[in-house]
């Protein structure tokens, strides 16, 4: 396999992520050991699934870096079709491929491989709005060109809140504006979506009783804690106990029962008791650097579908994080999102690597 060498930025993007999976690696296993040993009888099962899932993101990151640019773009609209084929099912809650769990059918079964489709669809988007704007095809200045790329990421989003997924809808719309400001689609255009999007937001929340309960429990922790604002309380409560070097790796008490989905949903809380200010802020810094190498790379890209692909990749990076870290620290109320490259969770960490294996190819085509 002859692969082009990456260029400094690529290297920089490949050792960011290294560092933060080495993070994360370690913060799963402190994280999920004590339910590990309770519901397994061992305190590494949850790490070692998430050590395989690491081998497979990084075996398929290879072949993407080798596929190479002409291959991502013959790919776009089957893979786009595919994600959309594959929401389908979750959409519906057609059990047993798409079981309903926790009130939601977000992942697609089949066999012994699980995975959430929302994922692809984002991934999938990204790669099919640089795909036809780099054709010529469409423009994000023209009407015409707006509206597609509006509609593609509304096909997916409106499937994403059947399941019901709230927060991965609004992931997904989230990445729409990226893309459109990306593909330098008119302000004005923008704002007007933005107006449509929140009435539909709105609408979407007071449809169910247990969203709204969830907002006042944000805007009003100090109400009392309940059902809708436990995780968030918690999480609150190990950011601040672990102080400015924490209680040190292993000796995490909110793990051990008292914060749910601690491993995915919650690991940077875990990071904060057991590390302190100083672990949390070493992973804000490492997540600083891979994203501001991943919009140098979009500059620097030697064409637009170069630049326009490795913009969406980072921005996707970027909303994640984000997220994750607004829902940890009580920003925004929970949402279930996971933070990249550390949360336990197959698909987000495969992902995750194919995305920044692609922005790597890419800094290594424009050295060319």
């Amino acid at each position: 396999m002859n692969l082009p060498p990456m260029g400094r930025d690529g290297r920089i993007l490949a050792t960011t992520a290294l560092v933060l999976i080495v993070i994360g690696i370690l913060a799963v296993y402190s994280a999920s050991s004590f339910a590990s040993m309770r519901v397994f009888g061992n305190s590494h099962h949850y790490v070692a699934g998430h050590l395989l899932r690491i081998l497979f993101g990084l075996a398929s990151a290879l072949l993407v870096y080798a596929a190479g640019p002409r291959a991502w773009k013959a790919v776009a609209w089957p893979l786009y079709a595919f994600s959309i084929a594959c929401l389908i099912p979750t959409a519906l809650s057609l059990s047993p491929i798409a079981p309903v769990v926790n009130g939601s059918s977000r992942w697609l079964v089949l066999g012994g491989f699980r995975f959430m489709p929302s994922e692809l669809a984002r991934l999938s988007y990204v790669l099919l709005t640089a795909t036809l704007i780099s054709k010529g095809q469409i423009s994000g200045r023209s009407p015409r060109g707006f509206l597609s790329l509006v509609a593609l990421a509304f096909v997916p989003a409106v499937l994403t809140v059947s399941q019901p997924d709230f927060a991965g809808c609004l992931y997904m719309l989230a990445m729409m504006a990226a893309m459109l400001y990306i593909s330098e689609a008119r302000f004005s255009h923008i704002l007007i979506l933005f107006g449509v999007i929140a009435l539909a937001a709105s609408a979407v929340l007071i449809t169910e009783e247990y969203r709204i309960d969830r907002v006042r429990g944000w805007i009003n922790p100090e109400a009392g804690v309940s059902d809708n604002n436990f995780q968030t309380q918690q999480s609150s409560i190990a950011l601040g106990s672990g102080g400015l070097l924490g209680r040190g790796l292993g000796h995490g008490r909110q793990q051990r029962g008292f914060l749910p989905e601690v491993f995915s949903d919650f690991i940077l809380a875990v990071i904060g008791e057991e590390t302190g200010l100083i672990g949390t802020t070493l992973v804000l810094s490492a997540f600083c650097v891979l994203l501001w190498t991943g919009f140098r790379i979009a500059e620097r890209a030697d064409d637009i579908f170069g630049s326009i692909l490795a913009g969406g990749i980072t921005a996707s990076v970027a909303l994640g994080s984000f997220l994750h870290f607004a829902v940890v620290t009580r920003l925004l109320p929970a949402t279930g999102i996971t933070l990249p490259l550390i949360s336990w969770g197959g698909t987000s960490i495969v992902f995750t690597l194919i995305e920044l294996a692609a922005a790597a190819r890419i800094s290594a085509e424009a050295r060319r």
